[in-house]
């Protein structure tokens, strides 16, 4: 599978720890919300990727996938 860029919206401000959790992806504040987004290899790391918010019991607002 050749590399897909994802956008994970999350519901408020990601505390150091998650910002931690997420490193090597881009993180933006958007309001409310907060972009987590990158590049996604293959569809195991997509679900490991969203297996980390939900360890963070982050409130997940959508999951898009992206142009490169």
């Amino acid at each position: 599978m050749p590399d897909r860029r994802y956008e994970v919206r999350v519901t408020g401000r990601l505390s150091q720890r998650a910002r931690d959790a997420f490193a090597g992806m881009a993180l933006a504040e958007v309001t409310t919300e907060t972009v987590i987004s990158g590049l996604v290899h293959c569809d195991d790391q997509l679900h490991e990727l969203l297996a980390m918010v939900q360890s963070l019991g982050l409130h997940v607002v959508s999951v898009e996938r992206v142009a490169p």
